[in-house]
């Protein structure tokens, strides 16, 4: 089909940056270029008011192992994009990634971050035991990888999975479906379309931003771009860390059990005011959020330089972890409320709780709730603060 021309008068440029890291060899390099063009030339096709415009840049010293962390790899894409101020970026390396929820994973993508990883080692026909001639491999590798590239742009544009195979948001479980993903419906494409016209908009510090003060600046990048914060937190399924993050779920409940046959926790959490359990209870969910993010690095970047994606990047990152830790909470909660309910009778906490001088009469229900709200406070806070999880907002495939 030809190419069809792109009106000069409409064309908005979209930047996309493309992370070559750690060494490949020729095989490999060349269906990396091979893909790169074939998703660009896609990209024009399928929406012509557009110009895509993709810059390559070569990082040989990283992912120099066999296997990667997909998490390391997301952050120096991050680095990157800030840098040089593409609109996403990908990064192809290839090394196997290191699956989160699975032992294997073609891509890892990050919506706050616009960027995704793509390794295509999984990809390569030769993997699997098919043998094909040198060229014939490199075009099923270029083919799978830009396959790959936009499915994930996809992705990163707002739309979620298709259970069809031959369409472009199918979830791949071998590389030979990667083969027949290519359909997109129009509503979708239109959708696409209608985010990238949001993402090639002139950017706040391109413009009246330039005269703002820090805050006034990330106030309104994040007032602006509101949307897609809400998007990417609800993308990242925050609600799942409870699942997702089970070693500290484990830590978190251990501690609820340990305190639940603790005198001592009944009476220190029943002695207190509702406004102080209230009080103490939102200071340790951010106090908590904010030792996560700090500890996993997530607003950390070498290039100081403030930029409007830098600022969804963070509201994005502290939403999606408030969440997670909110719901943690909320389930250690529960938890420690049905337990004591059914387990402990009115007259054993009124004898434990001594200094709150109760009675086992007027051990109401809504007075015990007391102590599960200190005790999910304690758990949480003392679960994480312990051990922090190597997890990133990232999304395998």
């Amino acid at each position: 089909m030809p190419q069809q021309p792109l009106p000069a008068a409409t064309s908005t440029k979209i930047e996309i940056g493309v992370v070559a890291a750690g060494p490949f060899d020729e095989i490999d390099r060349e269906a990396m270029g091979q893909a790169v063009f074939t998703t660009q030339e896609e990209l024009k096709r399928r929406f012509p008011a557009f110009l895509f415009q993709f810059y390559t840049v070569r990082r040989p010293e990283l992912s120099a192992g066999s296997r990667v962390e997909p998490s390391v790899l997301l952050q120096q894409a991050t680095e990157d994009r800030d840098a040089k101020h593409w609109d996403f970026v990908f990064v192809i390396t290839a090394s196997e990634l290191i699956g989160i929820y699975s032992s294997f994973c073609f891509a890892a993508l990050s919506r706050p971050l616009d960027a995704a990883v793509i390794s295509v080692s999984l990809v390569d026909p030769q993997a699997a035991g098919v043998d094909l001639s040198t060229q014939a491999r490199i075009d099923q590798i270029a083919l799978r990888v830009s396959r790959l590239m936009q499915h994930s742009l996809a992705h990163l544009l707002g739309l979620s999975r298709d259970d069809r195979p031959d369409h472009l948001l199918y979830h791949p479980a071998t590389a030979k479906d990667l083969d027949a993903m290519g359909m997109v419906d129009d509503d979708q494409a239109a959708r696409q379309a209608e985010a990238l016209a949001e993402v090639a908009d002139q950017r706040l510090e391109e413009g009246s931003g330039r005269a703002m003060s820090n805050s006034m600046f990330a106030a309104r990048a994040t007032w602006i771009n509101r949307r897609e914060i809400a998007q990417a937190i609800w993308a990242a399924r925050a609600w799942q860390f409870p699942r997702r993050l089970s070693r500290l779920t484990l830590a978190s409940v251990s501690t609820v059990a340990v305190l639940l046959m603790t005198a001592e926790a009944w009476d220190l959490a029943l002695s207190q005011s509702w406004a102080r359990v209230y009080g103490l209870g939102l200071f340790a969910l951010l106090a908590t959020t904010a030792y996560v993010i700090t500890r996993q690095q997530l607003l950390l970047r070498r290039n100081q330089t403030r930029s409007e994606q830098s600022v969804v990047t963070a509201a994005s990152a502290f939403g999606i972890v408030l969440i997670g830790m909110a719901v943690t909470w909320l389930a250690l909660f529960l938890l420690g409320a049905i337990v004591g309910l059914f387990l402990f009778d009115a007259a054993l906490i009124a004898s434990w709780a001594a200094s709150s001088q109760l009675a086992g009469a007027t051990c109401s229900f809504r007075t015990m709730c007391k102590w599960p709200c200190s005790v999910a406070r304690s758990g949480c806070s003392s679960a994480h603060s312990g051990q922090a999880s190597s997890h990133k907002t990232t999304f395998v495939m």
